[in-house]
C-alpha cells in the first residue's frame, strides 16, 4: 500500500504543477489582452480627436470660404454620381 500512497502524492504534485502552469498562462494572456485593450483605447481616443480636428477645420473652411466649399461639394457630388452611374 506504500506505492499507492506515493503514486497518489506524485499525481497530486503533477496536478498542482499543471494547475499552476495553467494559471500562469491565463494570467499572462490576461495581462497581454489588457495591454492591447489599453493601447487600442488610446489609439481610438487619438482617432476621435483627429476626427474632431478635421471636422472643426472643415467648418472653419466653410465659414471662411462658403462659395468655394459649395463648389467643392457640388464637384464631389457630381464625381460620385458619375462613378455610381458607371457601375450600372
Amino acid at each position: 500500500m506504500a506505492t499507492q500512497g506515493s503514486t497518489q502524492g506524485s499525481t497530486d504534485k503533477t496536478l498542482d504543477r499543471a494547475s499552476s502552469s495553467a494559471h500562469e498562462a491565463v494570467d499572462r494572456v490576461a495581462q497581454t489582452a489588457t495591454a492591447y485593450a489599453e493601447r487600442f483605447g488610446e489609439k481610438a481616443e487619438e482617432w476621435l480627436e483627429m476626427k474632431d480636428n478635421w471636422v472643426e477645420g472643415s467648418r472653419e473652411y466653410v465659414r471662411e470660404h462658403p462659395v468655394a466649399a459649395l463648389g467643392i461639394a457640388a464637384a464631389a457630388g457630381y464625381i460620385l454620381s458619375m462613378l455610381m452611374r458607371s457601375r450600372d
